[in-house]
């Protein structure tokens, strides 16, 4: 189990360039903020149904206006939920045209359109595909490196994600190594940071059980007991991205007898769900 921090952030790219063909810039444009604002309160709500048909709805719609930047941020969208929903199909088809939207628009070398070739890499790893995600994780990582700050969050991202493409094809001393990056970096942020601590320790943890070494023992327990004082921490939000950060790291603290920190993170998982 390998928990992709693009499923739990919402990474948004509300672009606002124009289509090479829209010269004008006449084209309408769908509503993309109230389109994202409203795709929140659904996933908020554990409503993953509701986020699917809102997303196929404005597709069509940005389609049907000729809208490139809008369907860009909406197919981007969809390659997360496809991901949260196990959506193969609906997954790809974001994917391959996301990708064909932004090379279109030439906004590769951009942070945001970094963003939607990270989120594409996620979602051809999550579906089956780690070497073809390589590629795109290596194009993102180029562009990040010289356009954020060194200790941007989304690069931590983007190290967890790739160090788990990077292990599944083989390559795991340079996976541990992204592994660790990530950690670092997500240590560096404090409050705001422990939800990617979690997600990168349960990671490792996996990453540890998979491999031979000799003390493999004292490493997975070393890594569950960072990841559960990062979602245990006073100053960790309780909020939709806890949620669904619980619900994806409660199977793997089950699984290795970490049993009261999994039906900690159930009990905590419903409550906010409730709240919402």
């Amino acid at each position: 189990m390998t928990v992709e921090r693009d499923d739990y952030e919402e990474k948004r790219c509300l672009l606002s360039t124009t289509d090479p063909e829209d010269k004008a810039g006449n084209a309408e444009r769908i509503p993309i903020r109230h389109v994202i604002d409203k795709l929140d309160r659904a996933l908020a709500r554990g409503d993953y149904g509701e986020g699917i048909r809102l997303l196929d709805y404005w597709i069509g719609e940005a389609r049907a206006l000729g809208d490139f930047d809008g369907e860009l941020s909406v197919e981007s969208e969809m390659m997360g939920l496809s991901r949260r929903t196990s959506d193969r199909e609906r997954g790809l088809a974001a994917v391959a045209r996301g990708l064909e939207l932004l090379d279109r628009g030439g906004l590769s070398d951009t942070a945001s359109g970094a963003t939607i070739l990270l989120n594409a890499a996620t979602t051809k790893k999550h579906f089956g595909d780690p070497a073809g995600a390589i590629p795109l994780y290596r194009r993102a990582e180029t562009v990040y490196l010289s356009r954020l700050s060194p200790d941007d969050e989304r690069l931590g991202g983007l190290y967890n994600n790739f160090a788990s493409s990077l292990a599944e094809v083989g390559e795991r001393a340079t996976a541990e190594e992204y592994y660790n990056r990530a950690l670092a970096l997500m240590r560096s942020k404090g409050g705001a940071g422990r939800t990617g601590v979690a997600v990168t320790s349960v990671n490792l943890a996996d990453f540890y059980n998979e491999g031979n070494d000799p003390d493999k023992d004292e490493k997975i327990n070393a890594a569950l007991e960072r990841a559960w004082e990062a979602l245990d921490a006073p100053d960790c939000p309780r909020d939709g991205e806890y949620a669904f950060v619980a619900s994806k790291c409660a199977p793997a603290f089950s699984y290795y007898g970490w049993f009261f920190a999994a039906s900690e993170l159930e009990k905590r998982m419903k409550e906010i769900h409730e709240r919402n």
